[in-house]
């Protein structure tokens, strides 16, 4: 292990589905950046926590509605060791949180080569509320996320002290992971008792980084000032300054909340944003901050589907026939409409067009926009002559009442006779969702709201196996010119641009054939396609720009 690697605090990993601590994107990003450093061979360590249940296994009911299962997620099953002291017992980290001290221990994965520890709260000795603080991701009220913040945060620095890890940097993956500041100021006093409090912040602010992942404001990241007066109050004792002063760091324009978004923005060296646009827009947000524009990325391997990379490996710059490439399309798409079939007991169809909608169900992302008018989509999805297939798969937060709604309603019309051929829901969205329908769909279908989608990179894993795109400009679509690559979808009236291009262009052309019964047109869309993203949106460019602009 290198005594000063990066260290990469998440509050979510997505490694691999027996390993289900992850919602979504965010997740997704921590794991395919793990998976790059490994590769790379690059002194990085992941620190995360450790849920004892898996995060939302979607079931959906006879009704049509969604029902949140859960199961314990087992230790063995999962790769963990115990992170151990030098007689073999378990290394226990003392977090303190108000007046009582929360027992925590470790556990390490090895992702490839790279070592993530996971902090578990599930000690003896620890009150039943103590002891759940590691129960489940994105669970209960603001208080509980809070705790769940204070662990990885607090508990991870410590971890790395005991560990005798000196990182180079502190990465935090979004501001959950704010209070791991607060803890290296700490232990930088203590290390040098004569630096002042401002000094210690300045000289810890050299040493963290944060990325920004978010364009919301209202509420992010926040918690009531009187709670977080209680709970830091040992932190304050620990710098030998007054609470009022540690929580000015989180000051906001509301004087009743503390703001772990704030804190970790005015404490950290540097910030980077998900994409060109979202740099624009957080410094709109936040103008008294800079933001260095690192567009996310994808580890290739992970996700480019092996009959696609038989025929056209990462390592091979030109792509293959594209007879080759077409039937290696094909491959793909017939595992994913197995799957859909496992899934639903629907036998969708391998020649009809098929376009994909499957990320996070919430309202910004629209996925709704394609049921506007159901009574158009019919008529598309039936069209004698270029008829169309539509997927959509995702998760909605146990409390969003709204997203739950319209699951049900999106499967009642899943549900009837002139609609079930053509139209599927796949329930309980994972990663191995993800990798057969990024690789098998025809059109990926893409729509938030222009301004609130930071990056995504869902678009990014179907693209590189040659599924066209059909978006809206956000995030990092924002950036491309997808002339012969896709179709740009107009924001503001995205619905009717979704009917237009199913029933004219993009249906056109993939309909249109040559005398090998080869879809030509499309297969140089797909090849131009997956070049971009294995020369542009990759985690090896990512990384390459985190150690030019981050890693300074």
């Amino acid at each position: 292990m290198p005594l000063n690697p990066i260290a990469y605090f998440s509050l979510e990993f997505g490694i691999d589905d027996s390993l289900p601590i992850f919602a979504g994107g965010l997740g997704i990003l921590a794991g395919d950046m793990l998976l790059e450093a490994s590769q790379q061979q690059k002194p990085f360590i992941g620190i995360g926590l450790f849920y004892h249940q898996a995060y939302l296994q979607q079931f959906i009911t006879e009704s049509g509605e969604q029902v949140e299962g859960r199961y314990k997620i087992e230790v063995d099953q999962s790769h963990l060791q115990p992170v151990t002291n030098q007689a073999g017992k378990p290394i226990i980290i003392l977090v303190p949180l108000g007046k009582r001290i929360i027992r925590v221990r470790a556990w390490k994965k090895l992702v490839g080569q790279t070592p993530l520890y996971l902090l578990d709260t599930q000690v003896k000795g620890n009150s039943i509320d103590d002891y759940n603080i590691c129960n489940q991701l994105y669970t209960g009220n603001k208080e509980h996320r809070f705790k769940q913040e204070v662990v990885t945060g607090v508990g991870g620095v410590k971890l790395l002290e005991v560990l005798k890890i000196s990182p180079a940097y502190f990465h935090l993956n979004e501001a959950h992971c704010a209070l791991a500041i607060i803890q290296a100021v700490i232990q930088t006093r203590e290390t040098n008792s004569r630096l002042s409090f401002p000094e210690a912040l300045e000289q810890t602010k050299k040493k963290s980084l944060l990325t920004n992942h978010t364009v919301i404001t209202d509420g992010y990241n926040t918690i009531s000032k009187d709670l977080a007066a209680v709970y830091l109050k040992p932190y304050a004792q620990a710098l030998k300054i007054t609470i009022d002063d540690l929580l000015r760091l989180g000051k906001t324009k509301d004087p009743r909340v503390f703001s772990l978004n704030q804190l970790v923005l005015s404490c950290s060296v540097r910030i980077n944003a998900v994409s060109q646009l979202h740099s624009r827009i957080a410094k709109g947000i936040w103008p008294e901050f800079s933001f260095i524009p690192i567009t996310n990325g994808i580890f290739l391997p992970r996700w480019l589907g092996k009959p696609m990379a038989k025929v056209w490996p990462l390592t091979q710059n030109n792509p293959c026939s594209k007879e080759k490439l077409w039937q290696a399309h094909l491959q793909q798409k017939r595992i994913m409409l197995k799957m859909v079939k496992q899934r639903t007991g629907i036998q969708m169809q391998e020649k009809i067009l098929t376009v994909t909608w499957a990320r996070r169900l919430t309202d910004y992302k629209r996925p709704g926009a394609i049921l506007k008018d159901i009574g158009h989509l019919e008529l598309i999805l039936n069209n004698p002559d270029r008829p169309v297939q539509l997927l959509m798969a995702g998760k909605v937060h146990p409390n969003d009442q709204r997203g739950k709604r319209f699951i049900k309603d999106l499967n009642r019309f899943c549900r009837e006779t002139k609609y079930r051929q053509r139209f599927q829901f796949i329930p309980n969205y994972n990663i191995a969702v993800a990798q057969a329908l990024t690789g098998g769909s025809d059109i990926w279908l893409n729509t938030p709201q222009r301004g609130l989608e930071a990056c995504g990179t869902s678009g990014m894993k179907a693209c590189l196996n040659g599924v066209l795109q059909m978006t809206t400009k956000d995030g990092w679509t924002n950036s491309v010119e997808w002339a012969k690559l896709g179709w740009t979808l107009d924001s503001d009236r995205v619905s009717e641009d979704i009917y237009r291009f199913l029933e004219g262009g993009a249906a056109k052309m993939y309909y249109q054939r040559s005398q090998l019964g080869l879809p030509i047109d499309w297969i140089d869309y797909m090849i131009r396609s997956s070049a971009l993203i294995r020369k542009n949106y990759s985690t090896a460019q990512m990384l390459y720009q985190y150690e030019k602009e981050l890693y300074l």
